[in-house]
């Protein structure tokens, strides 16, 4: 990016300052705007100085996040002329955006964290609780009933530290189920993983054959199945679904 300027609009701030600290990149990132000028110094990928007119260090970042405008350039192997700090990006960010209003819930279920990047930071007792919640796959709306844990949990979205857990999809080969009416069975193993993805059991299930045909059932689960999706007789003669057939299967 040397020599090159670009409208802000256009970027996740947030994200472009991530992408040059995670790089490893020394240089200063400057963002021009109305009379003021605010400058990002790097070196190695750590934060070394920020500014902005007279503000100095978190506070210009706070300043700049309110009103994330202006032309940006970045100036590769330029370095700070007083550092000031020695810090990572991801730490200097979320102190900043603890200054900003907080964002709605990105989603209600179960998150994951991109624990690469959370595992390198320093976190309060209360914030490593926060995280411990989210890493047990708590839904999300579930532990931001605690206000501070709200605040955390806008400031890890912010910051792409957050995202949703996707259930998985599981193939599964049909089978004829004995004793059973009314239900699908699949292996507890599996329902377990389903349950802890969705942060609650599933109760039912979407079942679609290769000719894209979806069929939705009650779930019952039993050990030692494997990779079976045992269905009852009525079941197989309702649908047309066959024993031996794979099919592809989401919980509900």
């Amino acid at each position: 990016m040397p020599n090159t300027t670009l409208n802000l609009d256009h970027f996740n701030f947030l994200e472009l300052l991530h992408l040059l600290a995670a790089g490893g990149k020394t240089g200063v990132l400057s963002v021009t705007r109305d009379d003021q000028t605010f400058e990002c110094a790097l070196e190695a990928g750590r934060v070394r100085e920020l500014k902005l007119g007279a503000q100095r260090g978190t506070p210009a970042l706070v300043a700049l996040l309110s009103d994330p405008r202006g032309q940006f350039h970045f100036d590769e192997g330029r370095r700070a002329a007083a550092p000031s700090l020695d810090a990572s990006m991801d730490e200097v960010a979320l102190e900043a955006l603890a200054a900003l209003p907080e964002r709605p819930l990105p989603f209600d279920g179960p998150g994951r964290l991109a624990t690469e990047r959370t595992d390198q930071m320093t976190w309060t007792v209360a914030e490593r609780r926060v995280l411990d919640r989210i890493e047990a796959q708590q839904p999300l709306a579930e532990v931001a009933r605690d206000p501070e844990a709200r605040r955390l949990i806008s400031r890890l979205d912010r910051l792409g530290l957050l995202k949703a857990r996707k259930s998985r999809t599981a193939r599964l080969t049909v089978t004829l189920a004995q004793g059973v009416r009314g239900v699908v069975v699949v292996d507890s193993a599996i329902v377990r993983r389903w349950s802890g993805d969705l942060g609650r059991p599933p109760a039912q299930l979407a079942v679609r054959d290769d000719a894209g045909q979806t069929y939705t059932f009650a779930l019952r689960m039993a050990p030692d199945l494997g990779h079976q999706l045992q269905m009852p007789t009525e079941l197989l003669m309702r649908t047309g679904l066959r024993a031996g057939m794979s099919v592809l299967v989401k919980p509900l």
